[in-house]
């Protein structure tokens, strides 16, 4: 039946059209980072122009990607800047872009970059894969709480010894 559907498709010439192509392809570099929550890094994507023609309009975007189910990323956290416009890129040409990503999440997960351009296609190239592992930060000083939380009941202390002992003093 199949088969009978697609001959009809194809004799009354309402084939699909060919899938459209991006003009670009984009590497990204390190290919893999261990790190642990909170720590900052920089990975760098190229965006190359394969065609023979300049290219305007292009759009790259960070993209984080969680490979553990039970763990939510929201990669507005990783980084402030995830979307670049660039300018027009000659033919054959690259540019280097440079991003800042701050660890959110433990556990595994992929970094990669997306490109389209914002006329003409509806293609979007991604490149390959940052593999990314965040080890959970295990400290006994949690945020600066020890000091606060040794220094508190040592003041409390203090002060109920010295009222103590002037109190006795006055008697």
């Amino acid at each position: 039946m199949r088969a009978m559907i697609a001959a009809l498709v194809l004799a009354a010439g309402l084939a699909p059209a060919p899938a459209a192509t991006n003009p670009v392809s984009v590497r990204v570099e390190p290919t893999t980072v261990s790190t642990s929550i909170g720590q900052r890094f920089r990975l760098t994507s190229t965006v190359h122009n394969d065609s023979d023609r300049p290219v305007s309009g292009l759009v790259a975007h960070l993209n984080v990607l969680g490979l553990d189910p039970e763990v939510y990323v929201d990669p507005e956290d990783w980084s402030s800047q995830r979307t670049i416009y660039l300018d027009p890129l000659p033919a054959h040409a690259a540019t280097r872009l440079v991003w800042a990503v701050q660890a959110v999440n433990p556990g595994h997960l992929v970094i990669y970059v997306a490109v389209t351009v914002t006329h003409g296609t509806d293609a979007v190239t991604a490149s390959n894969t940052l593999r990314l592992a965040v080890a959970p930060q295990r400290t006994v000083d949690a945020s600066g709480i020890l000091p606060l939380a040794v220094a508190m009941p040592a003041a409390v202390l203090l002060l109920s010894g010295l009222a103590a002992h002037r109190h006795r003093r006055l008697r």
